[in-house]
């Protein structure tokens, strides 16, 4: 296969290195497990599939189900592993950064301290979900020590979006803490004004 900037046919094959699973299966395996450092969509997930099995790659079976539609169940071929090991000895390329959030403030003293206050709480308080959510992912994973050998790493990748998120929370509340001290001098500021205009 010609080498991609995009890893997302990769991600799809470790995971299969799990167990066989559907494109749904796929989805949801995504969004419990490596969702807080990556996404795809089902709308990349299911041709994704398509290309690795006509790759050779994977393998798709048909299950039948009581009830519902038959669903196509994917399993990676030994070709499959060899082209997810030849991906993992390739250096990870990095990320150039961008954040909205950070770029608003660093640009605040044109809108004030009380507008960019907004966006640090929100922040803030997504911070904090995204927190308790890595504590049940630990929590889980050390339950499945045993029964997955993938799982160590699977918790050394989740250590880093708890540490990650840790230190988001933390420039958050020491933000907020500057932010709200500059407001309150802007009012004392604003009040003191009035107070002298009203002297005159």
């Amino acid at each position: 296969m010609a080498r991609r900037s995009s890893s997302s046919q990769e991600v799809l094959l470790g995971l299969l290195t799990v167990e066989p699973m559907s494109g749904y299966d796929l989805g949801q395996s995504i969004r419990t497990s490596i969702g807080f450092f990556w996404n795809e969509s089902y709308g990349q997930i299911y041709p994704n599939l398509k290309q690795l099995a006509a790759a050779g790659l994977v393998t798709a079976k048909t299950e039948k189900q009581k009830g519902k539609p038959d669903r196509q169940v994917y399993s990676i071929t030994p070709s499959g592993r060899a082209h997810l090991e030849e991906w993992l000895a390739v250096e990870p390329q990095p990320e150039v950064p961008r954040n909205e959030l950070l770029l608003k403030l660093f640009f605040g003293a044109q809108a004030g301290p009380e507008t960019v206050t907004g966006y640090v709480e929100r922040m803030a308080q997504r911070e904090r979900g995204y927190l308790e959510k890595f504590r049940q992912i630990e929590r889980e994973l050390l339950s499945q020590m045993r029964r997955y050998p993938d799982a160590p790493y699977w918790r050394m990748a989740a250590r880093f979006g708890q540490l990650e998120v840790e230190a988001h929370l933390r420039w958050a509340e020491e933000t907020l803490k500057a932010l709200r001290k500059m407001e309150a001098g802007r009012q004392r500021s604003a009040i003191g004004k009035e107070k002298r205009h009203a002297g005159k």
